[in-house]
């Protein structure tokens, strides 16, 4: 479900006036801890399926002229090449579609009504996040605890008064399982809001942290609990000589974490192909590779571990690192397909079945992107990412769904890896990890080293 269809759904009129009476009641009461809950009934289903976005379209291959004819009654029309049809015609994101119709500046304008549109639903209820600890709220704008410089953008604020109402209708679960697992939930998918959204602010361009919710949501983009975006893109092998071992250590490492399980009680043994057993049940060593978890945490160091870029050939890619873009390769103006950026997609829209030979799955923090694409639907552009692992795609070229539970461990390894830049940043007073091009973070120094410091409360050994 996209951003605009969910705060329509959720903040319709009727939950607006509830949700500004009970901040009246809180303001009479002058209740400063615990919101009562809200009941909800099922005109606030905030989980129904999407609509199809368009309802018909006419289109004159001779003269280029399309229509289109969405399901809400508005009427789309312009003129554009065979290709950009193609994609209106499955698409299902009312400003996406203008965006392919329009000059630039409809769509700004359009932007900036959705901004207004956003701003106008959530000041009356602004301040039911006022008994939450993370925010402070001045007028209209709400920030993080300590955090001036950049306020929270409004799409994000509006999503944080979603999840802290639904914390408040599931906190008096007593003997309710079914409420805990639900407030469980919530809290798990705030929390992970909320790391994302420090890392978001660290971000130094003003559209990409404005857009970068919109995608996420748009896409079901998932988080990690630190905050960080789980994503897709292919890369390119340097040397075919033993990749079945790099290839089938990657993929157990991540399926033995999604069984919840450590990959340190699992050996790896040649037996007229590769195989994964718990040590403990077998003690045949002939054909042992070695122990699962030590093979992972040193494919960095393998030389087969080799991997580039489809487009220029020069990028050394590895299993377990991060890659980064090189500052030379940065164009934060260049238009068309993500120029100027590494890209990532969400790996069904936009499912990479080009551009390489390996699948895999990466982890990116929020603040190193900085180009939605506005030629292909699902990709953006980033500064960096950790290449987590290689995976999987189906039949039809669609990315097999990691869950977030599953990475833990390559979210630590990589956030921990975040937290030690920002922290050598300060020591030496650089820039370059809260910049991109010519861009810099707004933020004050004070305030990176408080994000940082919240930041670093996250770190895990691993």
């Amino acid at each position: 479900m996209n951003i605009i269809q969910k705060f329509k759904e959720f903040f319709t009129p009727n939950r607006v006036k509830e949700l500004e009476e009970r901040v009246n009641q809180l303001q009479r009461n002058a209740i400063q801890n615990v919101l009562q809950p809200i009941n909800v009934g099922s005109d606030f289903d905030i989980d129904k399926e999407d609509e199809k976005l368009v309802s018909k379209i006419l289109y004159n291959i001779n003269t280029k002229n399309i229509d289109v004819i969405l399901s809400n009654g508005n009427v789309l029309s312009g003129v554009v090449e065979k290709e950009i049809y193609d994609k209106i015609k499955d698409c299902n994101n009312e400003l996406l579609i203008l965006h392919l119709l329009s000059p630039p500046e409809k769509v700004e304008q359009l932007e900036i009504n959705f901004e207004k549109e956003v701003q106008e639903i959530i000041s009356p209820i602004i301040n039911i996040l006022s008994t939450n600890d993370n925010f402070e709220i001045e007028g209209d704008k709400v920030y993080l605890k300590s955090i001036k410089s950049i306020a929270i953008p409004n799409s994000i604020v509006a999503e944080f008064i979603r999840l802290q109402t639904k914390l408040d209708e599931n906190a008096d679960w007593n003997n309710d399982i079914e409420a805990q697992e639900l407030w469980k939930e919530f809290e798990q998918e705030f929390n992970a809001l909320l790391m994302f959204t420090y890392k978001l602010l660290l971000n130094p361009m003003e559209n990409s942290r404005k857009d970068c919710l919109e995608y996420v949501k748009k896409y079901n983009i998932k988080l990690t609990n630190t905050g960080n975006m789980i994503m897709y893109r292919r890369i390119v092998s340097v040397d075919n000589s033993n990749k079945d071992l790099i290839d089938f250590v990657s993929k157990q490492y991540l399926k033995v974490k999604s069984w919840k399980k450590s990959p340190k009680n699992y050996e790896v043994f040649d037996d007229n192909g590769l195989v994964i057993i718990q040590g403990e049940k077998r003690h045949d060593y002939n054909n042992h590779k070695g122990n699962l978890a030590e093979l992972y945490n040193n494919l960095s160091q393998l030389k087969e571990n080799r991997y580039t870029d489809d487009y220029t050939r020069s990028y050394d890619i590895r299993i377990g690192e991060v890659y980064k873009i090189r500052e030379v390769d940065i164009d934060i103006n260049k238009h068309g397909s993500c120029g100027g950026a590494l890209h990532i997609a969400d790996g069904k829209v936009f499912n990479y079945n080009g551009f390489g030979d390996t699948p895999v799955v990466t982890l990116t923090d929020p603040r190193h992107v900085y180009k939605m694409d506005s030629g292909s639907n699902g990709k953006i552009g980033v500064k960096q990412m950790f290449i987590m692992a290689i995976t999987e795609q189906d039949e039809n070229g669609n990315y097999i769904d990691i869950d977030s539970q599953a990475v833990v461990n390559f979210d630590e390894i990589y956030h921990n890896q975040t937290i030690e830049e920002l922290q050598n940043a300060l020591q030496n007073k650089s820039f370059e990890p809260l910049s991109v091009g010519e861009e810099i973070t707004n933020l004050t120094p004070k305030e990176v080293i408080d994000i940082t410091k919240v930041l670093s409360e996250r770190i895990v050994k691993v």
